[in-house]
């Protein structure tokens, strides 16, 4: 008997997860839900740069691409605890997708930790030509017998999503367009050539546009204006839509249940990655903006952007619906 809970007493020892100062012992493997030139895969490339010059990680990406990161996200939720796995979760993968589906392979809150707040990637509404101003807009707007139509990459995804509250704050009539599996600068396009009134996009694929002076930025979701090529546009929240407020953001989250020690441990490194100075020319350079949050201010930010959302997707008549672009 003495020998058999001898036996499980080191069975239960060897499978539990490493202390914060033993670990990481071995690689750890960081789910990325786009491939390198997406979004996620951005991010994921700063965070290993960041990482290069600390002995102590070795980071080993894997892929898992589609359906607004969903697939990526239920890898990381269904991983062992132990701390070898984490992976870049986002505004869609737990804000958006997981009200509009009625039913979901994982759950937000419960079935994740989130570990650290990479970066929010801020919207731009652009229009074609040169409206001038969002009060021209508008009053453009109502002078049209019909919605204005604005083009995303897919129903429910943040440009959608921003674009539905982005008209009921102004008032605008709008319709909808998705364009899925149609990079950013393909649907911009179809602005330019004037099939639609405008667009909800990140500010870096509108950049060249606005250089050629084919597309306008008449404001931008972030609380302050943006550097570089956006300092002269206008935020919603200055033009008088403080609910306007909003950006399409990206955290590192891991299974649920992950010990509390490894968790701070890799929070405190990675907002130490972000600090490097390559890391801030990067991140000024693609337009995102970065803030040093606890795990527990990462959980608490996911949590109210999920009522946040709720009640945009509601008003868009999309709550329970499911995707279907």
């Amino acid at each position: 008997m003495l020998r058999l809970l001898v036996a499980v007493l080191v069975g239960a020892f060897l499978a539990a997860p490493a202390s914060a100062q033993d670990w990481p012992t071995k690689p750890i493997r960081l789910i990325v839900p786009g491939g390198l030139d997406s979004t996620e895969g951005s991010l994921a490339s700063l965070i290993t740069r960041g990482f290069a010059e600390n002995s102590d990680y070795r980071i080993v990406l894997e892929n898992h691409p589609g359906e607004r990161g969903v697939p990526a996200t239920r890898v990381i939720a269904s991983s062992a605890p132990d701390g070898y796995t984490f992976g870049i979760t986002s505004l869609s993968s737990l804000a958006l997708v997981p009200s509009i589906n009625a039913w979901n392979p994982y759950h937000p809150l419960n079935d994740l930790t989130h570990v650290a707040f990479i970066a929010a990637v801020p919207m731009v509404l652009a229009v074609p030509g040169n409206v001038g101003s969002i009060e021209t807009f508008i009053a453009g707007a109502g002078k049209s017998d019909k919605p204005l139509t604005f083009a995303s990459p897919g129903v429910g995804s943040p440009g959608h999503l921003i674009g539905e509250a982005i008209a009921a704050s102004t008032k605008v009539k709008v319709e909808h367009i998705p364009y899925p599996n149609r990079r950013a600068e393909q649907i911009l396009n179809e602005v330019v050539g004037r099939k639609h009134a405008f667009a909800i996009s990140p500010l870096r694929p509108v950049t060249p546009f606005m250089h050629a002076r084919t597309l306008t930025g008449i404001a931008v979701t972030s609380s302050e204006r943006m550097p570089l090529a956006y300092r002269d546009i206008p935020t919603f929240k200055e033009l008088g839509h403080a609910g306007l407020v909003m950006s399409n953001w990206y955290v590192i989250s891991g299974p649920a249940k992950l010990p509390k020690e490894i968790v701070d441990k890799f929070n405190r490194d990675v907002a130490a990655a972000l600090a490097k100075t390559a890391s801030r020319i990067q991140i000024r350079r693609d337009e995102f903006q970065t803030e040093a949050m606890s795990p527990d201010a990462v959980t608490a930010f996911v949590a109210a952007e999920r009522t946040r959302w709720a009640s945009v997707i509601k008003g868009a008549g999309l709550a329970g619906k499911g995707l279907r672009d």
